[in-house]
C-alpha cells in the first residue's frame, strides 16, 4: 500500500511548544500563575503537549471528530470556566498542520483534492472581508467571529480536508459513531432540562442558560433551541445510518435508542419551525429510495406515538406545548423584522449596508404596524438579529453577496449528494439530504445559524464528496505519466 513521506518533529521542538505557551499565557494573564496555579497550570500545559503529540500521529479523522464533539460548546468556553480557551478552533488548526507539515497520522491519507467549487467558496470569503472592511466591521468580534465560524473560514476548510480525511470506511464509521453518541447526549440533555432532573444535566451552565429561554425550551449547550434542534435531527439521521449498517444486536439497539432520544429531544425544543424543518426532511429523504417509502408511514407514526405518550403522561409538557404553539410575541418579532429588512434590502439592494450593520443600522427602519404591535427593535442592552437568514444576507451583504451565498451552498452541497461515488457513500447522500433540507427551511424564519450546524454540514458534505484511495491517486498520477508523451531534446 502506499505510504505518504511524513515529519515527525523531534522531542526539543515539543518543549518549545509548551514553554511558547507558558509564556503567551503569562503575557495575556499573568494573574493565573499565582498560588495554586503556579502548578497546576504547567501541568495543564504538560498534559496538552501530550495529548497533541499523540493527536499529531493519529488520523486527521479523530482531530475531526473530536472538533464536532467540541463544537457544541463553541462560545461557552467561558462559563464551563476554561478562560474562553477555544479547544474546538485549536483542533482546527491542528487538523490543518497535519496536512501542511505531513503528520504522520495522515501517511495513508489520500491528498487533497482542488475543485472548482472550492473556488468559489473563496471569492465568497474575499467578498464578506471586503463588505466588513468597506463597513468597519472586520475589528469587532462578532462580526469577525461570525466570518469565521458561521459562514465562513472554518467550515469551508473542512470541507475541503474532510473528502480525504473519511474516505476510508473505517473512518466513516468513526465518524457515525461520535454522531450517534453525541445524539444520546443531546438528547437525554434535552429531556433532563424539560422533564428533569436537573442534577444529571452537564456541564451546568446549560441550567442557567435556560432561564435565558423562554417557555422553558430544550437549548442544550447551544444555548440555543434552534441549533439543539438541528443537532438532534442530524444525530437522529446518523443513528438511523447506523441502525442500517452497524452489525449485532446490541449496537442496533443503541442506534435506535438514540434514534427515539434524538426525535423527542428536537420536538422539546419548542420550535415550530424545527418541528416542520424535521418533518420535511425526514419526508423528503424518506421518499427517494425504496426502503424509505416503505418505512414512512410506520416511523411517522412511532414518533407520533411517542411525543404523543409524553404530552399525556406530562400536563407540565403539555401546558408548555400548547403556549408555545399559541405565543403570537415571535411572529410580531418576526414581521417587524422582516418589514424592516426588506426596506432595508430596498435601499441598498446590490452591495447592502456591510458585514454586521443590521443591528446598528436596523432601528431606523422599523415602523408601526396597523394589527401588531412594534417589537424585536434592537437597543444597546438587547441584541435582536433579523429572524431570517435569507434576508439578513441580502441586508448585509446586498443581492450579489447573497447569491454567491447561496450559490456556493448549492454548489458544495450538491456536489455532494449528486456526485458519483462508491456504494457506501449512499446512506451519507441520503443523509446529507435530510439535513439540508432541514437547513433551509429552518434558516427562513431564524438569524444565520451557530457554529456547529454549519461545521457540520460541511464536513458532511465533504464526507458524502468522498475521494479516491492514495493507492488510485497513485495509479492515476502513474497512468497519466506513461501516457504523457516524451519530448525530444
Amino acid at each position: 500500500m502506499p505510504v505518504r513521506a511524513v515529519w515527525r518533529p523531534p522531542w526539543y521542538a515539543w518543549a518549545l511548544l509548551g514553554l511558547a505557551a507558558l509564556a503567551l499565557i503569562y503575557k495575556i494573564t499573568p494573574g493565573r500563575l499565582h498560588g495554586h496555579g503556579l502548578i497546576l497550570i504547567p501541568l495543564l500545559v504538560l498534559a496538552a503537549v501530550l495529548a497533541l503529540r499523540k493527536l499529531w500521529e493519529l488520523p486527521p479523522a479523530v482531530t475531526v471528530c473530536a472538533v464536532i464533539v467540541l463544537a457544541i460548546f463553541s462560545g461557552a468556553w467561558q462559563r464551563i470556566g476554561l478562560g474562553g480557551l477555544p479547544l474546538d478552533r485549536l483542533l482546527i488548526v491542528v487538523v490543518l498542520l497535519q496536512f501542511l507539515l505531513r503528520a504522520p497520522g495522515i501517511a495513508r491519507v489520500p491528498r487533497l483534492q482542488l475543485r472548482n467549487v472550492h473556488l468559489l467558496l473563496g471569492l465568497t470569503i474575499i467578498y464578506i472581508l471586503v463588505s466588513a472592511l468597506a463597513a468597519g466591521t472586520l475589528s469587532e468580534e462578532t462580526a469577525l467571529l461570525a466570518l469565521i465560524d458561521k459562514v465562513g473560514i472554518t467550515p469551508y476548510l473542512l470541507f475541503l480536508v474532510a473528502p480525504s480525511v473519511f474516505s476510508g470506511r473505517r473512518e466513516r464509521d468513526l465518524l457515525l459513531a461520535t454522531l450517534v453518541g453525541l445524539g444520546l447526549y443531546l438528547g437525554l440533555t434535552a429531556i433532563f432540562e424539560s422533564l428533569g432532573p436537573h442534577a444529571l444535566i452537564f456541564p451546568r451552565y446549560i441550567l442557567h442558560a435556560d432561564v435565558e429561554l423562554p417557555g422553558e425550551r430544550a437549548g442544550g449547550p447551544f444555548q440555543s433551541s434552534v441549533t439543539e434542534g438541528f443537532a438532534t435531527f442530524a444525530c437522529a439521521v446518523a443513528a438511523v445510518m447506523a441502525f442500517s449498517q452497524w452489525p449485532g444486536r446490541r449496537r442496533r439497539y443503541l442506534a435506535g435508542a438514540t434514534v427515539v432520544v434524538c426525535i423527542f429531544g428536537c420536538f422539546l425544543t419548542l420550535e415550530r419551525g424545527v418541528w416542520i424543518a424535521a418533518i420535511a426532511g425526514t419526508v423528503i429523504a424518506a421518499l427517494t429510495t425504496r426502503t424509505g417509502r416503505r418505512w414512512l408511514t410506520p416511523g411517522v407514526l412511532a414518533c407520533a406515538m411517542v411525543v404523543g405518550g409524553a404530552l399525556m403522561l406530562s400536563p407540565a409538557l403539555a401546558h408548555k406545548t400548547s403556549t408555545r404553539v399559541n405565543d403570537q410575541l415571535s411572529l410580531w418579532n418576526r414581521q417587524n423584522q422582516t418589514s424592516a429588512g426588506l426596506r432595508m434590502a430596498a435601499s441598498r439592494p446590490l452591495f447592502g449596508f456591510g458585514w454586521g450593520r443590521y443591528v446598528k443600522d436596523s432601528p431606523e427602519y422599523f415602523r408601526q404596524a396597523k394589527s401588531y404591535p412594534l417589537n424585536g427593535i434592537s437597543t444597546p442592552s438587547k441584541r435582536w438579529p433579523l429572524h431570517d437568514s435569507y434576508l439578513s444576507y441580502v441586508v448585509e451583504l446586498g443581492l450579489i453577496g447573497a447569491l454567491l451565498w447561496l450559490s456556493a451552498l448549492f454548489w458544495g452541497v450538491g456536489e455532494g449528494i449528486f456526485s458519483r461515488g462508491p456504494t457506501d457513500l449512499r446512506s451519507w447522500k441520503l443523509g446529507l439530504l435530510a439535513i439540508v433540507v432541514f437547513f433551509l427551511l429552518v434558516s427562513v424564519a431564524n438569524p444565520p445559524p451557530q457554529p456547529f450546524t454549519v461545521l457540520l454540514i460541511w464536513v458532511w458534505a465533504g464526507v458524502a464528496l468522498g475521494s479516491p484511495s492514495l493507492s488510485a491517486q497513485v495509479w492515476r498520477a502513474r497512468a497519466a505519466n506513461l501516457a504523457t508523451p516524451a519530448i525530444p531534446r
